[in-house]
């Protein structure tokens, strides 16, 4: 795993620079981070989630000269340029079905998947559907729901369409909406955006995403607290 700055996680950028999306390293204190741009402003503290699912049919697909299967094309898409770099996506129906692969980039109908992911089953325009997945365009965690998908917990504030670290995985801050428990995990769904709660007594992994657990209790709701990160 790549090690990155103190300086770089804790500063956001409005461009890119040399880091991939979804790319994961850690800091010299071994703690780990995972790179993402913000689709909305994502505040210090706050927990962050994917920006969102988009299903699509009617796909069909080419070959580079290398006869790999890595251009899929919708004729009636208008993407943004750009817009899945570095997404992951599913033939989720219709021939080729159950293929999974990652998105290097896209043009308006186009995407360009990375030769390692390409597809071995061709798609058919009558029939094929996709579902894609952009985990690290990210925004601040909803209300109320315990599975989100959570990327990992902003450090430092982030505006719309900035770059930056989340930390995934070792002690960091968290806005919590009700005083936590130490020891015990936390998880999204607070009545603000971005805030957790403590974990709900006797469920699991299928009920809510456990995000860590608590070092300290914070002195009351809607208040900063440190915890142990693992996502």
């Amino acid at each position: 795993m790549n090690t990155v700055s103190f300086q770089s996680v804790y500063q956001t950028s409005t461009n890119r620079g040399t880091f991939k999306l979804g790319e994961r390293a850690c800091t010299p204190d071994g703690r780990e981070w995972t790179f993402v741009r913000a689709q909305a402003a994502v505040a210090n503290s706050l927990v962050a989630i994917p920006d969102g699912v988009t299903a699509a049919d009617l796909w069909s697909s080419s070959v580079d000269g290398q006869g790999r299967i890595v251009y899929l094309t919708r004729a009636a898409s208008t993407m943004t340029v750009g817009q899945f770099e570095d997404a992951v996506g599913v033939v989720d129906d219709g021939t080729g079905v159950g293929q999974v692969f990652k998105i290097r980039t896209n043009d308006a109908t186009t995407l360009t998947l990375y030769p390692e992911s390409a597809l071995t089953t061709a798609l058919a325009v009558a029939d094929s559907d996709l579902t894609l997945r952009t985990l690290n365009y990210v925004d601040p965690a909803a209300i109320t729901s315990k599975l989100q998908s959570a990327q990992g917990i902003a450090q430092a504030s982030f505006a719309a369409a900035d770059y930056g670290w989340l930390l995934t995985r070792g002690a960091g801050r968290v806005l919590a909406g009700e005083v936590l428990v130490i020891g015990a995990s936390f998880v999204t769904g607070d009545d603000t955006v971005g805030q957790v709660l403590k974990g709900t007594t006797a469920k699991g992994a299928f009920d809510e995403q456990a995000l860590g657990y608590a070092l300290v209790a914070n002195a009351g709701a809607d208040q900063g607290t440190l915890v142990m990160v693992n996502i």
